[in-house]
């Protein structure tokens, strides 16, 4: 550094010394200036203006607001589901029960078809050894059920004709039990 105007310079020795030491501060300021300088540049590339911020900070709680309707919306959804599976274990349970008295009536009609089936399978038994009283000899009185109803039947409505039956078979049985009656 070149030395001020008006100083000598092999004048004093604190003269010397006061300047040196001003040149120390001057060049420790310069030095703070820069790295100043320095700290204001990384400022500035991570600065965000107050619009920026504001902008940033509103969508922020438009987001909060948003989260928590979706929050609510989420529990009113939940709730619903919760009701559902509880209607679907309801509704399994009533199925279960269904299909067990279902069950239970299939085996009540299986029962009764089963005793029925007996019970014609003994008026079967039964009208074999019924004698027929239509008939001409004692001989042929003997004979089966079947061709005894129908003898009755013919001569009843007046048909004579061998081979020839007016009823159908699922009437015979009826048939065959009203002439046991009679």
């Amino acid at each position: 550094m070149a030395t001020p105007l008006g100083w000598s310079q092999g004048g004093s020795g604190s003269v010397c010394l006061a300047f040196d030491q001003l040149r120390d501060v001057i060049e420790s300021q310069e030095e703070l200036i820069h790295q100043l300088r320095n700290v204001i540049v990384l400022q500035d590339e991570n600065f965000v203006s107050k619009e920026e911020f504001q902008a940033v900070e509103k969508k922020l709680v438009e987001e909060k607001a948003a989260h928590a309707k979706t929050k609510v919306l989420l529990a009113k959804e939940e709730e619903k589901l919760q009701f559902a599976l509880g209607e679907v274990e309801v509704l399994s349970k009533q199925l279960e029960k269904e299909k067990m008295a279902f069950e239970k009536a299939l085996s009540s009609v299986k029962n009764r078809v089963l005793q029925e089936s007996s019970k014609k399978d003994q008026l079967i038994t039964k009208c074999n050894g019924i004698i027929c009283p239509t008939s001409g000899s004692r001989s042929s009185r003997r004979t089966t059920w079947p061709r005894c109803w129908t003898r009755s039947i013919r001569k009843r409505r007046g048909r004579g004709r061998p081979g020839a039956t007016s009823v159908s078979g699922t009437n015979k049985m009826a048939v065959a039990f009203l002439i046991l009656r009679q």
